[in-house]
């Protein structure tokens, strides 16, 4: 087991009796203790609350088809205020901007005017210079922009995970390009003095598709 040492270290505890004699028993137990346990922890950060209700929509999709909409979707409209759209269908009612919303409403946060255009929430809160776990990041797009939450990073930097909707016609973390992106924003009271945005490792989808 392991003990805690400091914010970064931590020092292994084995369940070793102590009489002095390195005997073949106490090298099994090294051996297994350092094969079972020796593994890397990545560093506690803080976690965007509004996240985990995100996290709960991965998975809501558009109905195919004119005049069809997923019901989950109508209250992303009714969160963004986009209450004349027809249906949701991307390619005329985008609905990035109103999923954001509806996040940001359920998790007890203000949401913004016009949050139904992604470019409007590049006015939300207050601007960050580099992305926290959670934080809202606004893009620009042919016709148009995207908003969506940043949840992590690849290793090398070069690309972050964005959980966001109208993505490829749902909800889902989805893999950019770090320089796809124009800005991100927390909200304005939101303590951003521990948070850290964490090497994502989990299966994301392809960006493909915001419209």
């Amino acid at each position: 087991m392991y003990k805690k040492y400091n914010k970064t270290s931590y020092i292994l505890l084995l369940p070793l009796e102590v009489n002095g004699i390195v005997n073949q028993d106490t090298l099994i137990a090294m051996d297994k203790a350092l094969v079972d346990g020796w593994k890397y922890k990545e560093p506690d950060y803080k976690k965007a609350p509004w996240v985990k209700t995100a996290e709960t929509q991965i998975g809501v999709s558009e109905y195919a088809g004119k005049h069809k909409e997923n019901p989950q979707i109508r209250e992303y409209y009714k969160a963004g205020k986009y209450l004349w759209a027809t249906d949701d269908s991307g390619s005329v009612n985008a609905w990035c901007g109103c999923f954001v919303a509806w996040v940001m409403q359920k998790a007890g946060y203000s949401s913004v005017k016009n949050a139904f255009r992604a470019k409007s929430w590049m006015s939300y809160g207050k601007k960050i210079d580099e992305p926290v776990h959670g934080a809202i990041g606004i893009k620009s797009r042919k016709g148009g922009g995207h908003t969506a939450f940043i949840v992590g990073k690849s290793k090398d930097g070069k690309y972050y995970y964005m959980l966001g909707g109208n993505q490829s016609d749902q909800v889902n973390i989805s893999k950019y390009k770090k320089e796809d992106w124009d800005m991100f924003v927390v909200p304005s009271k939101y303590d951003t003095t521990n948070a850290k945005l964490p090497i994502y490792s989990k299966q994301a989808d392809k960006s493909s598709k915001e419209s």
